[in-house]
């Protein structure tokens, strides 16, 4: 079965991301996961996406380990990678 065609979570074993030029205009991020049944899906995502994710991740990280990262952090290390 698919890793989109199921109802319940999907456990992840392994993750991946690759940064893709395309063009001039347009550079795209790859992540690819794989699953623990080792399936695997690539998602092909925007600068604009993939720095929500990192936002997103961040912030449900933070939720689950309070102490560890704030706001501020998660600004500077999205502005790090030239995400804002």
């Amino acid at each position: 079965m698919g890793l989109f065609k199921r109802s319940e979570n999907v456990k992840a074993k392994k993750i991946a991301a690759r940064a893709r030029y395309v063009d001039e205009d347009v550079q795209r991020v790859d992540v690819k996961i794989t699953s623990a049944d080792g399936e695997s899906v690539t998602v092909d995502l925007s600068l604009d996406q993939t720095r929500q994710l990192v936002i997103d991740l961040t912030n449900a990280y933070s939720a689950c380990r309070p102490a560890l990262l704030d706001q501020k952090q998660v600004d500077r290390i999205t502005s790090f990678f030239g995400m804002q």
